[in-house]
């Protein structure tokens, strides 16, 4: 069942989940992206809102650019008609 009414050991136990499965992917652009989505969630709990400053977001922007730039290893992109 969710937590509708969030409390903070709440909150803080889902971002240790969340960072753990983050470490136990290999490294490589996923990793990457949801490395900077995990500092986004930590600096948004840190100023006690519910969105993160944008400089966090800029870098969840960049990650994402990089990786859809430099495909994973083992992983050939490719096209697939509409």
């Amino acid at each position: 069942m969710f937590d509708l009414a969030r409390t903070t050991s709440a909150a803080h136990a889902d971002r240790d989940q969340f960072r753990s499965a983050v470490v136990a992917l290999p490294p490589g652009p996923l990793r990457d992206v949801l490395t900077a989505v995990a500092y986004a969630r930590d600096a948004a709990a840190r100023a006690g809102t519910g969105s993160a400053p944008d400089d966090r977001w800029l870098a969840v922007v960049a990650a994402a650019e990089r990786a859809v730039r430099t495909p994973a290893e083992g992983f050939t992109p490719r096209l697939v008609a509409a």
